[in-house]
């Protein structure tokens, strides 16, 4: 994750001293059986309803899309879509951002992790850029700018941008703290016209060389993914200037599977007139996910893991959460004598090996199919095989646990999630836990043990260790 730097500034921009390319943001055309003056209200109600959809905004609200065909996109990108992606039907996020983007509109889109929303706002960008003139010789770009709070989530956003890049003749470039400073330099310097970047680092980018390494005269289509991430890690300043730079004209999107309120009474403050569309609940992770909490000793908790490998781990990926560096290397140390090739994951690593220990785990082949780590891998993470999901040790707020296990359960497939408290020291976390498996539609999985936790009502007797005497 990336720190701040609060020592760089970037130089204000008047924007009366710059003559501005014109550029159009309504780009959609709603086909004629989705044409809002002819679709029924009450029906237009019927579908979102449907789609577990909810709106919140002023002004015309495009009717949300069936196919990606009716988004106007051209033939080589659905091409991309249905056949190199395998997504023949937009996900409720989709079918109505697809619409809401292209017609220009400043969007916050809260839905549940693995639900499409990286394909909601990257195909309206990529219909933003075409309509506009290629950049130029010598020119930095960009003109689409997505932002990500981690390297791990920005380095995925741009692997999915680059399967539209050569069909599309958009090129993109990706530039984050621990990545090298010098290539990521030489790509801006190429021209690229999509840049997917953490604020540390492009602030340090649009500092260097007196301003002139990257401009953002030609940027006009903004993306702030997991946007609630960024803004608690204390980014919004940063993130603020950064605005502030590009034309005041630009088109803003904000997008996250979680948003409490306070973070979203800041964010708008960033949007003109924002269309507020939520699928599903603002916290609540997938409903395809069957999720568990155990009360559980900390002596125990080992040999009840032990159980769940041996249920999972020949069924597909399993990623282990624990809270802190240091108990994520003991249980890597520890599993692995055990028998289980694993890999671990923490912010102590540097770039090159977390992208390594990624990668590995991705591969499909490999013998690795245990991913012990910290919270730096509950967002933006996706990898389709994974099955089973384990909270070692209780995530201390709903949204880390919401993307904890929305590594699993993506896409529509199955997943399981089970969450370990222990009643000593983690049962003030029982009430998230309660409140999660409840969104979710998994309250029948709720033991008394996890209520009594919740009132503090838990005897010894109730630690779970006869778990571990079982077991060994």
């Amino acid at each position: 994750m990336e720190t701040i730097n609060k020592k760089k500034n970037i130089e204000a921009v008047d924007h009366d001293l710059i003559d501005y390319l014109p550029i159009t943001k309504n780009l959609y055309i709603p086909p004629e059986h989705l044409h809002p003056d002819k679709y029924p209200k009450a029906t237009l109600a019927a579908t979102r309803s449907s789609l577990g959809l909810k709106i919140r905004g002023a002004g015309n609200i495009p009717v949300p899309i069936t196919d990606f065909a009716d988004a106007g996109l051209s033939t080589r990108v659905l091409e991309i879509v249905k056949t190199k992606l395998g997504i023949t039907t937009p996900f409720p996020i989709q079918q109505q951002c697809l619409p809401l983007l292209m017609s220009g509109r400043d969007t916050i889109g809260i839905a549940k992790t693995g639900s499409g929303k990286t394909l909601a706002y990257l195909l309206p960008m990529i219909r933003h850029i075409q309509d506009q003139p290629p950049l130029e010789l010598g020119e930095s770009g960009p003109i689409g700018l997505i932002f990500a709070p981690a390297r791990e989530l920005a380095t995925q956003i741009h692997s999915v941008m680059q399967r539209f890049a050569k069909y599309t003749n958009i090129r993109s470039t990706c530039i984050y703290g621990g990545g090298g400073v010098a290539e990521q330099i030489g790509d801006l310097k190429r021209g690229a016209s999509v840049v997917v970047a953490t604020p540390g680092r492009l602030i340090d980018v649009m500092t260097m060389g007196h301003g002139k390494i990257i401009t953002l005269e030609r940027c006009s289509y903004v993306v702030l993914d997991e946007a609630d991430r960024m803004f608690d890690m204390g980014f919004a300043p940063q993130i603020a200037s950064i605005l502030a730079a590009v034309r005041p004209d630009r088109q803003l999107s904000l997008f996250s599977a979680t948003f409490p309120k306070s973070v979203e009474d800041l964010a708008r403050k960033s949007l003109r007139f924002p269309v507020e569309v939520i699928v599903g609940g603002r916290s609540v992770a997938s409903d395809t996910i069957d999720q568990h909490a155990e009360v559980i000793s900390d002596e125990a908790k080992f040999y009840r893991l032990l159980q769940l490998l041996g249920i999972w781990v020949d069924k597909g990926k399993v990623i282990v959460f624990c809270d802190t560096q240091t108990n994520t290397d003991n249980l890597f140390t520890i599993l692995s004598r055990h028998g289980y090739p694993c890999l671990s994951l923490h912010g102590g690593k540097e770039q090159d090996e977390r992208e390594e220990t990624l990668q590995e785990f991705r591969d499909t082949d490999s013998t690795f199919r245990v991913l012990i780590a910290t919270s730096v891998a509950g967002r933006g993470l996706d990898v389709p095989s994974c099955r089973l999901v384990v909270n070692y040790n209780a995530p201390n707020h709903l949204e880390d646990y919401v993307h904890r296990v929305g590594r699993t359960g993506r896409a529509g497939r199955a997943g399981t999630a089970h969450t370990f408290i222990n009643p000593e020291n983690e049962a003030q976390f029982a009430p998230v836990l309660i409140k999660c498996l409840t969104d979710g539609g998994w309250e029948k999985n709720i033991s008394q043990e996890v209520r009594r936790a919740e009132r503090c009502e838990l005897p010894p007797s109730c630690l779970r260790s006869e778990i571990a005497e079982r077991v060994s």
